[in-house]
């Protein structure tokens, strides 16, 4: 089924040309996505499942495998798995066999083998997910949960069904997304799906060491002066300097004068649409990429992408292992 020539996008599809695993927004269709947000929404007004879908999902195990850390995304696809009725399993990498030695796909065969239905991986490295897809999406589903700086689709969709709660549709919208964005798997996930549901603009804004080197779609714009890429932007979103990922000449930009340069101010939202919202994937650096007080402030939607997330991640368990196991 699976053969090195596929890329992510391919490789998620089933011979139906249907998803089977989730590991990128690229070139999913319109409807797939749609039809992730409707179920999410319905999510979001009651997480109560049949007695008929219990009895489906509690023969099946999740396993959570996260080679970097997380709260939200690790926390959110437990809470999502539980509530749907799954077992989950959480593996401590740090005091796993990585320790003695054991490669990335010793250990992922190791878990598919001990019965896990669907692994959710987080790693660090680009092509992981891919490997892994490769080398055991035969037997299980595989769930992308943060690859390197070049995806995070389950933040993606929750990102866009904020967007589409509080702004109706995706048509006409200009989405301003600031911040270090060479690093960031969020704004290329986000982007990506944006383009997908059809906004009129997005506009990437960043410092040009954290600019990305390649463009996303046709309507995203690479600028480097905040002011200009917040101007009557409907959706503005900032996102958290990855310290760990940057070097140190990087390092000495942000700590000097990032938020000076490019921190999102209660002054600069006043250049925004006058009901634009404010979001960002979390975790947040108050007062770095963000003022404090403007992230708690009527126009922030934060904490709801952060509960939109159980309900996206809801979503994606229960399309995908009903692909492949319910017959």
């Amino acid at each position: 089924m699976y053969n090195n020539s596929m890329d992510e996008s391919q490789l998620q599809l089933n011979e139906k040309d249907e998803l089977c695993h989730l590991l990128t927004l690229k070139n999913l269709d319109k409807t797939a996505i749609e039809k992730m947000l409707d179920q999410a929404q319905k999510y979001i007004s009651s997480k109560i499942i049949s007695d008929e879908e219990k009895d489906f999902f509690q023969n099946l195990t999740i396993a959570n495998l996260f080679f970097e850390p997380s709260t939200r995304t690790r926390g959110s696809f437990e809470i999502a798995a539980k509530y749907l009725g799954c077992n989950v399993i959480n593996i401590d990498v740090e005091n796993s066999s990585k320790k003695k030695g054991e490669t990335l796909l010793d250990s992922v065969k190791t878990i598919q083998s001990l019965g896990a239905s669907a692994l959710i991986v987080r790693h660090g490295e680009k092509g992981s997910l891919k490997l892994i897809t490769e080398e055991i999406g035969e037997h299980c589903v595989v769930i992308n949960a943060g690859e390197a700086n070049i995806s995070h689709p389950t933040q993606g969709l929750l990102d866009l069904l904020t967007i589409r709660q509080e702004k109706k549709s995706f048509e006409n919208l200009v989405v301003t997304i600031i911040g270090d964005l060479s690093h960031s798997r969020v704004a290329q996930s986000t982007a990506q799906g944006l383009t997908t549901m059809g906004v009129k603009e997005i506009r990437l804004v960043s410092p040009k060491q954290f600019s990305l080197d390649e463009n996303i779609s046709p309507v995203c714009r690479s600028i480097n002066n905040v002011d200009e890429g917040i101007k009557n932007a409907d959706v503005v979103m900032a996102l958290r300097i990855q310290h760990e990922r940057i070097n140190a000449t990087e390092e000495k930009y942000t700590t000097q004068n990032y938020f000076e340069e490019f921190g999102l101010t209660h002054k600069r939202m006043k250049l925004a649409s006058p009901d634009a919202i404010i979001m960002h994937p979390g975790p947040m650096n108050r007062n770095v990429e963000i003022e404090s007080s403007l992230a708690d402030s009527p126009k922030s939607v934060i904490l709801k992408q952060v509960a939109n997330g159980v309900a996206v991640r809801m979503t994606v368990i229960d399309q995908l292992l009903k692909s492949r196991f319910k017959s």
